[in-house]
Parts: C-alpha cells; structure tokens; sequence
C-alpha cells in the first residue's frame, strides 16, 4: 500500500511540475520571461532532476533577463544530470563568454563540438571556439599586439 501511494504521489508531483513547465513555456512565448522564469522555478520545486526546467530556464537567464551567472548554475545541473546535453553546453558556454569566462566558453564549446549534431550550432561553435582562442593569445603577449603578418 505505502508503495502504491509514494508511486501515485511522484506520479502527481510529476504531472504538477509538466504543468508549470508548460505555462513556463507559454510566457516565454510570450516575452514574459519573469512569469517563465518563475514557472519553471516551481516545476522544479516539484521535480527537483527536471532537466528540461532547468535547461529552459537557464537559456531565458542569459539570453532573456542578462543573468549569466544564474544561467551557468542552471545549465551545470542539466549537466549534473545528463552530461551528454549539447545544447546546455553549447549555451553555457555563451553564458560563460558573456562573464568573459574565456576558459570555461573554450572548454564547453569543445563539448559541444564532441556531442552535438546540429550542423549549423556546431559551426557557430566552431567559430566562436576559434575567436575565443585568438582573443586568449592575443591577451597572452606581453605588448597585448596580435602577431605580425609577414
């Protein structure tokens, strides 16, 4: 009986927590991202491994609100979670970039080149992953010159 009913109260929490994922999706859609925001914070009070609640609500924190810092705490609990999620990588890193987190950006956009498969998101990466790494050897020469050209 006690098993019956931890199986039906998980089952509920669960079906509580879709249900504010869901509304968080709709303000996000929207543009409402606070009312996102708060939403997917209470399907994680219900669900405290939702991935997807984090994982959306950390995109809104860098993209949406300017709160890098929130967002990589989020996207590393997708992570904790799942450490195979690309795009919570791919969108850390960003968020990394954004704090002018140089190593950090460089070492998530290098997992994001190894577990993603969206060809147009692994070129950004690409791209970006190569401008970070001029900007650190540019940073790295004592005069701050880019080498020269000969």
């Amino acid at each position: 009986m006690r098993r019956a009913w931890n199986w039906l109260m998980s089952r509920l929490y669960r079906s509580l927590a879709d249900a504010h994922r869901h509304f968080g999706n709709l303000y996000g859609n929207r543009q409402d991202h606070w009312l996102a925001i708060e939403n997917y914070t209470r399907a994680l009070v219900h669900d405290p491994a939702y991935t997807q609640a984090y994982y959306s609500r950390g995109v809104l924190y860098w993209r949406e609100v300017d709160n890098p810092y929130r967002a990589i705490q989020d996207l590393s609990r997708v992570l904790e979670l799942d450490e195979r999620w690309a795009d919570a990588y791919f969108n850390r890193a960003v968020a990394h970039r954004m704090r002018q987190e140089r190593e950090q950006a460089v070492a998530d956009f290098r997992a994001y080149l190894a577990y993603g498969d969206d060809e147009f998101w692994l070129g950004s990466a690409g791209r970006q992953l190569a401008e970070l790494q001029e900007e650190m050897d540019e940073q790295g020469r004592p005069d701050g010159q880019a080498p020269r050209q000969v």
